[in-house]
């Protein structure tokens, strides 16, 4: 007979203890283990992807694909994956996933030099992970108490900025150490790892689902759609946190898919050699976001926060998208060099960053505050279907405006309609008494 969420005993007296929790302890390391695997394959990936379509016209639309790649079985199975997960053993869903992602990964060794291969085997790999995400997500509220969610959810989310610069940094000296094969045969070894460290778990599954055919849970799954879309529609602190982390990963694809093309068109270096001119400061901002959130939330209240992080983080992206101006100067004859273009864009993205990692934090916490148990998976799941629906479209046209334009041009325009769209959003809320 499987056993009920075993919830441990030091159940968090202080912020210290919540790492003293073992099996939050056994989750929080897996996740940092798959989430540096993710990231060393992502940035392996658009570089390879990126080198197959250099020099044809479709570079920036072949990385937009790959981004795709990743978030079209969102839009197919992220609902349905978040209803099933609130019905199964979220321990058991979690070991299934990552190991599927460690067996599917090894398959690049063989098809890492055909592009649709890639996508394909990119694409099974993002289906995976719509059952990982909101198991993940259910799992941590299932492990430390509700006064201490948010700091549960800073540490979550200091080790996805913290992995971001780990893996994107260390892609490259993985390629030049081990050779083109050596991001596929890492990544796979640490989604291994990442499984054995939740095999140790507690069972975590929601208690009036145990015994539950799977039949009985496909045949309701449309009706519980209905209802959880419907629960989020009519309740404001469940649709303005989907609303915000959907915008903010909405443009952190979109910044990826055109990393390497705005590498070149920047600091004139690959995006391979350019990691401490972009990605380096973005994931020290990102890490500080996490590290200042709670004194943050202590000041400001968090829809506040939310709404001035989205300004602040339009703001520095019209910026970005502008830095190419600065190649020129004294009558537009004069060329910057990289490293100084370099100083003038690290505070920039460190600002992008910054303000990426204090939106996400925030909402994530204020949708966890106000989801059940018996909720959470389905509400995670709307959430990563609402983000790759927002966000498809604009990668996809992102990469071909690139492509006929300029990729500066594309930043500074997306930038420019993410400040209306905030502001916009500040005069709502404020004249609507919910700004906090």
């Amino acid at each position: 007979m499987k056993r009920r969420t075993e919830i441990p005993a030091q159940f968090v007296t202080d912020d210290a203890s919540i790492v003293r929790n073992a099996s939050f302890n056994r989750l929080w390391s897996a996740q940092i283990l798959s989430q540096i695997a993710q990231n060393l394959l992502n940035f392996a990936l658009i570089i390879r992807v990126f080198q197959l379509a250099q020099g044809t016209r479709l570079a920036n639309v072949s990385v937009a694909l790959l981004i795709l790649s990743f978030g079209i079985p969102s839009l197919l199975f992220a609902a349905a994956a978040g209803v099933y997960v609130d019905h199964w053993n979220k321990k058991r869903v979690l070991i299934i996933a990552n190991v599927t992602r460690a067996l599917l990964v090894l398959g690049y060794l063989a098809f890492e030099h055909n592009l649709y291969l890639v996508l394909l085997l990119t694409f099974l790999i993002s289906t995976a992970t719509q059952f990982f995400t909101p198991a993940e997500a259910a799992a941590i509220p299932a492990l430390v108490s509700k006064k201490h969610l948010q700091r549960a959810n800073s540490l979550f989310v200091f080790t996805i900025y913290a992995s971001f610069i780990i893996g994107y940094s260390a892609s490259a000296p993985v390629i030049a150490a081990f050779g083109p094969s050596g991001p596929y045969i890492l990544t796979a070894i640490m989604f291994a790892l990442a499984s054995a460290l939740v095999w140790v778990l507690p069972d975590i599954q929601v208690e009036r689902s145990k015994g539950m055919p799977f039949r009985h849970v496909v045949r309701h799954t449309w009706s519980e759609l209905r209802d959880n879309w419907e629960l989020i529609r009519t309740t404001h602190n469940l649709s303005f946190p989907i609303l915000q982390l959907t915008v903010a990963q909405s443009i952190l694809g979109v910044i990826l898919a055109l990393a390497p093309a705005l590498s070149l068109a920047v600091l004139g270096l690959p995006l391979q050699n350019s990691s401490h001119y972009l990605i380096i400061p973005a994931g020290i901002g990102m890490v500080l976001g996490v590290v200042l959130i709670d004194r943050l939330t202590a000041l400001v209240p968090r829809i506040r926060l939310i709404v001035g992080g989205v300004i602040a983080g339009a703001v520095a992206l019209t910026l970005l998208g502008l830095a190419d101006r600065l190649h020129h100067f004294t009558d537009g004859k004069v060329m910057l060099a990289h490293y100084q273009i370099g100083l003038i864009v690290i505070p920039i993205v460190f600002m992008l960053g910054f303000t990426n990692a204090v939106v996400s934090v925030a909402a994530q916490t204020l949708l966890q505050e106000n989801t059940t148990e018996q909720s959470r998976g389905k509400v995670f799941g709307a959430l990563g279907m609402m983000i790759n629906i927002a966000a498809t479209l604009p990668i996809f046209f992102a990469g071909i405006l690139a492509d006929l334009t300029s990729v500066n041009i594309v930043i500074s325009t997306l930038g420019l309609l993410l400040l209306a769209f905030a502001l916009g959003q500040f005069w709502y809320l404020r004249r609507s008494g919910k700004l906090g």
